[in-house]
């Protein structure tokens, strides 16, 4: 049971890795059509910024709230936003990566 374990576990390392691999290379393949819809997405508000900017992958977004001096629900709907504009992705609890 652990050698079927470790066995997964070597394998979704595998792909993590690929698929990093393969973000990096379509950032560098679309990069001016990526500056032109961050360009667009922040070009009305300064704290939408300012929340992508701070999402790291290890920033909560109670921390990101605190950041930015607003209420955490307030940072929630521009977590929303960002994340149905394919700026940022949700990771594993209150936590926020940018993916561009």
């Amino acid at each position: 049971m652990v050698m079927a374990e470790d066995q997964s576990e070597s394998l979704l390392a595998e792909i993590s890795a690929k698929l990093d691999m393969l973000l990096a290379i379509m950032k560098i393949a679309f990069s001016d059509t990526i500056e032109s819809a961050k360009e667009r997405a922040f070009a009305r508000s300064e704290i939408k910024k300012a929340i992508y900017d701070l999402c790291d992958g290890k920033t909560t977004v109670d921390e990101i709230a605190r950041e930015v001096k607003k209420d955490a629900a307030y940072v929630r709907v521009y977590l929303s936003t960002l994340e149905g504009e394919g700026l940022v992705v949700k990771k594993k609890g209150n936590i926020y990566e940018s993916v561009v």
